[in-house]
């Protein structure tokens, strides 16, 4: 699928399946065009053309409930992690340094301060979903 859809003129695929993105990685590789990683920090896979990774923080989610729990003040339930309580953030390491450049990571970080400041709304998945 990946190859298909580099064939058809994709330049980066998001390969937001997990370690089954693995594929898509390999098709960036044969067709020498950019992918992004999921979950975890997959720029080693395929450096140079690993753009980045998607981290899902699930240690931030772990040390908030430790830090919680430790304070007497732990309680189940739903809770939501984003950009503001560190839940997602995006990679960057010595494999994608060369592609990340400094410029385009000012960039990001400067739309990820005004995505936290709710400058920039982000849509909710969730909320749209109870329609």
């Amino acid at each position: 699928m990946a190859v298909s859809q580099y064939e058809a003129g994709a330049d980066v695929i998001f390969a937001a399946a997990g370690a089954s993105g693995l594929g898509v990685f390999d098709a960036a590789e044969e067709k020498k065009k950019f992918a992004i990683g999921v979950d975890a920090n997959q720029d080693w896979t395929k450096p140079g053309l690993i753009l980045t990774s998607m981290l899902k923080r699930v240690d931030e989610a772990i040390f908030a409930a430790i830090e919680e729990a430790k304070a007497g003040r732990f309680a189940g339930g739903v809770k939501r992690f984003g950009l503001g309580n560190k839940g997602v953030d995006y990679s960057f390491d010595q494999y994608n340094a060369k592609i990340l450049t400094e410029p385009v990571r000012k960039r990001a970080d400067e739309l990820k301060a005004e995505i936290i400041a709710g400058k920039i709304a982000v849509p909710d998945y969730y909320k749209l979903q109870k329609r």
